[in-house]
């Protein structure tokens, strides 16, 4: 990215993303803001008056592009990629101060719930996963066999299983908006 986003792109895109089924890091946000920004600077440019883009189409159309490349990948990653993807994201979770715990998500990275925090499943003891496939992006659910899933848009690198593992920390304690129960 060339330079920083202002925060009124940031909040604009966050305020766009926010009520979507789908958890961002704050890198793709961001990189969608960055791109507002250029887009709007287009706009300035061409002597264009920013109020035509009020209804929000070039702040949507950023935060669509930028997250569209976190979601299904080009080609299928390998298996080694995934492993080491796995690692990242157990480390970024210990670095967190989570307990990893036995997944029953398949291809999923467990936590256990936080003192203090929510819990989830049908006797409320449950934490969260994190599953990564060849043919997808970041997929966070109740680990639990039967669970929905919430795309996390994030790169699929080790600094992306950092910023993942802070979202999940966040839900964990209760400091970041619950999917599950928020989008009931």
């Amino acid at each position: 990215m060339a330079s920083q986003p202002t925060s009124t792109s940031i909040d604009r895109i966050s305020t766009y993303l926010y009520p979507l089924a789908a958890l961002h890091a704050p890198s793709v946000i961001a990189e969608a803001a960055g791109l507002l920004d250029a887009w709007l600077g287009v706009l300035d440019e061409r002597g264009i008056d920013r109020r035509a883009e009020g209804p929000g189409w070039l702040a949507q159309a950023a935060a669509e592009t930028a997250t569209a490349q976190y979601g299904r990948p080009a080609t299928d990653r390998s298996s080694g990629e995934l492993v080491e993807l796995q690692h990242a994201l157990t480390g970024a979770f210990r670095d967190e101060g989570l307990t990893i715990a036995h997944s029953v998500v398949r291809m999923g990275i467990a936590i256990e719930p936080v003192d203090g925090g929510p819990r989830w499943g049908i006797a409320c003891y449950t934490g969260l996963a994190v599953a990564l496939y060849a043919d997808s992006g970041w997929e966070l659910m109740v680990n639990q066999m039967r669970t929905r899933s919430f795309t996390i848009y994030a790169p699929a690198t080790a600094d992306g299983a950092r910023e993942v593992a802070a979202l999940v920390a966040g839900i964990a304690r209760g400091d970041v908006k619950d999917p599950f129960r928020a989008r009931r």
